[in-house]
């Protein structure tokens, strides 16, 4: 009695692992990448920008590191000023072109003239570009709109303090570099004629540290040099992160057809080329096979949204649905319809 209960127990437990194995091995997890719109991403047809500096004023200089670091020493560490940097506004406009093309949503040019005039004081806002320049340099560097850097300025601001013990004696010492920024970008659109962002970035970043030893203390704090040019690097950021798409990390599957399909799809998948996948697939959506033929339009349906076509991504993924159900469509139908959730919120 016992000897045949616990055969239909492995039995059972064969079944369960073989069923199972079946179902782990009918399709592959894929990690991939979806994009996410920024606050203030430009319009569907502003692909390509020039990006100039018109916030340079004569004000400006390259400063050498050390003669900086010795101006602000000899006045204690505990001293504010505006500090006009010209390696490091170059630094936003150079950081931020890079940011921007490596998002994948615009292509950049940056002309080796890339300063414009402004006859300004550094902290006021120029006036407006003429439309005929903004187009003249639009048409020479072959772009769709112009950014331009309009206002920007670092003021440092140290601090430095030694604290005593009870007997008067100096116990440690700390010191403490606040920069803070102002920077303020516009688009020109030459094609509306229309100033299409005005974006204003400003804020502080800030180093701090202490120790018995003040050599030591200011060994670890950056130079006021390399504190300048990591803020230019912050207003880049700033600035891409309203512009940009944001990529987040998801998880997506795909079925198995037919034996290969693995490395076949992961190779496609590492070159980007989801139409070569989506041309594969398409082969088998007429399967008369309704098992085949709903994992080819469920996989046609993960082609269309790598290719951008989030509508065609519904359409593939319904038709798999009535197919023959999945749940694992069901679950993609749900992922999908967030995704047209964000966009649809964002478009409007």
């Amino acid at each position: 009695m016992n000897t045949t209960r616990n055969k239909q127990l492995l039995y059972s437990l064969l079944f369960l692992m073989f069923l199972f194995s079946s179902c782990a091995s009918s399709y592959k997890n894929l990690l991939i990448e979806t994009a996410r719109p920024s606050s203030h991403m430009l319009p569907d047809d502003i692909n390509s920008l020039t990006l100039v500096n018109r916030g340079i004023t004569g004000d400006f200089q390259n400063f050498e590191a050390d003669s900086l670091q010795q101006f602000f020493y000899s006045r204690g560490f505990d001293y504010n000023s505006v500090v006009l940097d010209s390696m490091a506004a170059d630094t936003t406009l150079k950081a931020l072109g890079e940011l921007l093309f490596e998002s994948g949503r615009y292509d950049v040019v940056i002309p080796e003239e890339r300063y414009l005039d402004r006859n300004k004081a550094f902290y006021l806002m120029p006036e407006k570009l003429d439309w005929d320049e903004v187009s003249e340099m639009c048409n020479t560097f072959d772009t769709d709109a112009l950014l331009v850097i309009e206002r920007y300025y670092n003021k440092i601001m140290t601090k430095y303090k030694v604290y005593a013990s009870p007997d008067g004696t100096p116990q440690y010492a700390s010191a403490s570099i606040d920069s803070k920024y102002d920077a303020v970008v516009k688009i020109y659109d030459p094609a509306r004629k229309e100033i299409i962002r005005q974006l204003v970035v400003d804020d502080t970043i800030s180093w701090q540290d202490a120790d018995s030893s003040t050599k030591a203390l200011f060994s670890r704090l950056p130079k006021i040099k390399d504190c300048l040019i990591q803020t230019g690097i912050q207003v880049a950021l700033e600035i891409d992160s309203h512009l940009s798409p944001s990529w987040v990390k998801e998880n997506r599957i795909f079925f198995l057809i037919e034996d290969g399909d693995a490395s076949r799809i992961n190779k496609l998948a590492e070159e980007h080329n989801w139409q070569g996948a989506y041309d594969y697939w398409l082969s088998y959506s007429n399967s008369d096979k309704k098992a085949i033929k709903s994992k080819a339009e469920f996989n046609l349906s993960l082609a269309s949204e790598m290719l951008g076509d989030l509508d065609s991504a519904v359409e593939w993924a319904n038709k798999s649905y009535y197919t023959k159900y999945m749940q694992q469509t069901q679950n993609y139908l749900l992922k999908l319809k967030q995704r047209q959730e964000v966009l649809e919120r964002f478009q409007k």
